[in-house]
């Protein structure tokens, strides 16, 4: 099985891949938000790290 690369992102190309709108994954972080600050989200940022793509992928069962 090959691993799966990440990459940055910003919350609206995320949220384009995986099919919602930028207000739903604005929700979906919301209901984690502090599970994602220990991965180091920060609210401010306009983009996301491949770690936290990683985690989101994970949380929510998408693929890249």
């Amino acid at each position: 099985m090959r691993e799966l690369k990440y990459k940055a992102m910003t919350k609206q190309e995320f949220a384009d891949m995986v099919g919602i709108s930028g207000r739903t994954l604005n929700r979906w972080i919301n209901r984690i938000d502090s599970e994602l600050e220990s991965v180091g989200y920060d609210k401010n940022a306009h983009l996301l790290t491949p770690k936290i793509v990683e985690y989101l992928c994970l949380k929510f069962v998408v693929l890249p």
